[in-house]
């Protein structure tokens, strides 16, 4: 299906803005939601005033719920349940995306694994992700696919991600001559994606007659102690490696890898970018962060998580 007008929740978010800037390169025209999407007068002036072919629904209030996950999916199924209720009345053919997270897989599994793998999160990110998709997906009126993303990295990254997080320390490390790269355990082996293709796979399903759960995911297992050295190699100053027991998890899978089968069958997407390319760019932006103490570089906007209005995933 060639793709008309997409309406994008979150469009200000880590997966949003990259989403917005890979339609307009691809030739489609999106529509940014705003307003506190907790109120369906607001969800429905979005659906009214965009009349989309269909719906990329990135805004929300979660990761980070550890503290408040209830709350966070209170909100998160408030402003879902306000916008496909304003699809099924104003756009009923738009199919609406909804992201999920390898979280939902919990501790993993030696093999791949596929949409029918069981789902059992050790997570309160995971729980309420897979809380939302069920919730979601019961909702018979409109079509809804559920875009389970395994771990995704790029430059815009908030620093709370791994990759992010040392791409800062090694900016900073090298702005001061040498670098110290903290990490937790680089034992367990993940599911890299570079956001490009996250946003580019996002829009083949929405132009798909794909529904219900997809993994989004390269397929490709990745040791997260091989992707450090990668992103070391890549600075420009000595880096000495430690191990901080802060950011060690209490429970951390030792594998989560996808199996990206259905999203190749219903799509033909292949992921495009290396990872050594994502983690370059990822350690650039940074430099320019760094460089403006800390802020995004000119032109760059923040591409953090903003809780309702705009922020997203």
């Amino acid at each position: 299906m060639r793709l008309g007008q997409v309406l994008v929740t979150g469009a200000s978010g880590f997966v949003g803005q990259h989403l917005v800037e890979r339609a307009a390169a691809q030739g489609i025209s999106t529509v940014a939601a705003e307003g506190d999407l907790r109120r369906p007068d607001v969800a429905r002036a979005a659906v009214a005033g965009a009349r989309p072919c269909a719906v990329v629904h990135l805004a929300g209030v979660l990761p980070g719920v550890a503290a408040g996950a209830c709350a966070a999916l209170s909100e998160d199924a408030a402003m879902a349940a306000n916008v496909l209720a304003a699809v099924a009345e104003l756009a009923p053919e738009a199919p609406v995306l909804i992201p999920g997270s390898a979280a939902q897989y919990g501790l993993g599994s030696p093999e791949p694994l596929a949409e029918s793998s069981a789902l059992a999160p050790v997570s309160a990110y995971g729980a309420a992700k897979l809380a939302l998709e069920r919730a979601c997906l019961a909702t018979a009126y409109v079509r809804v696919i559920a875009a389970r993303a395994f771990n995704h990295l790029g430059p815009g990254q908030a620093p709370g991600a791994p990759v992010a997080a040392w791409a800062r320390q090694l900016a900073e490390g090298e702005r001061a001559g040498a670098a110290v790269l903290r990490t937790g355990d680089l034992g367990p082996v993940r599911d890299l994606l570079d956001v490009r293709d996250v946003a580019d796979a996002y829009l083949a399903l929405v132009a798909s007659d794909a529904e219900g759960p997809v993994n989004v995911c390269s397929g490709r297992p990745r040791a997260l102690r091989d992707v450090a050295q990668r992103i070391i190699e890549l600075c420009s100053v000595e880096v000495s490696l430690e191990l901080d027991p802060a950011l060690v998890r209490s429970v951390d899978p030792p594998i989560v890898v996808g199996d990206s089968a259905r999203l190749r069958e219903l799509t033909g997407w292949e992921p495009r970018i290396e990872l050594d390319r994502s983690l370059r760019d990822v350690l650039e932006d940074w430099r320019g962060r760094v460089s403006t103490g800390g802020e995004p570089e000119p032109g760059r906007r923040a591409r953090t998580r903003t809780a309702v209005v705009g922020g997203a995933a």
